[in-house]
């Protein structure tokens, strides 16, 4: 997983995306605060029952680059 910050930047549909993420405490989910130039804030958490990753419900963003997002969040770290 995401260590506690990470900046991000990339394209979706020929659109570019730039801002960071940022771990955040949660006793409950695991959660990333994003920032996105642009955009306002919102939060994307994984649900530890279901396994499965959720966005804040007035995120106003392509769907696309959330999923973007959580395909960069929940990579494994690489060991050097």
């Amino acid at each position: 997983m995401l260590t506690n910050y990470s900046t991000l930047q990339f394209i979706v549909r020929g659109k570019t995306f730039k801002g960071f993420c940022m771990r955040i405490q949660d006793d409950f989910h695991e959660t990333y605060a994003v920032v996105l130039d642009g955009y306002h804030s919102f939060c994307i958490w994984l649900d530890n029952k279901s396994s499965q990753w959720y966005a804040s419900k007035n995120v106003a963003i392509e769907r696309d680059a959330i999923y973007e997002i959580i395909n960069r969040i929940s990579l494994p770290e690489q060991s050097s």
